[in-house]
């Protein structure tokens, strides 16, 4: 066939994004966590950083876990964590 060529699949590659919330407590803040978080395609990687003890701890893992993600919570000084969301 005259002109028939074949396309390459595109894969996008991983997208990581930063967000950093330290010395915010507002609900607002965890929207935006929550927003991002369900805007992540498969293999998206989302880094929050967060120095509020109970949304590093409980509410953003919680929130990643509801939306099949893997949360990995490290913590970068006494009163800092770094969590990492990623989709499967």
């Amino acid at each position: 066939m005259k002109g028939f060529h074949l396309r390459k699949k595109y894969v996008p590659a991983m997208q990581r994004k930063r967000l950093d919330i330290t010395g915010k407590t507002s609900p607002y803040c965890l929207l935006v966590v929550e927003r991002e978080a369900k805007a992540l395609k498969p293999s998206d990687e989302l880094i929050i950083t967060c120095n509020n003890n109970p949304a590093a701890t409980t509410y953003i893992p919680s929130l990643a876990h509801d939306n099949g993600m893997d949360p990995d919570l490290r913590r970068l000084s006494p009163d800092t964590w770094e969590i990492r969301m990623t989709r499967q």
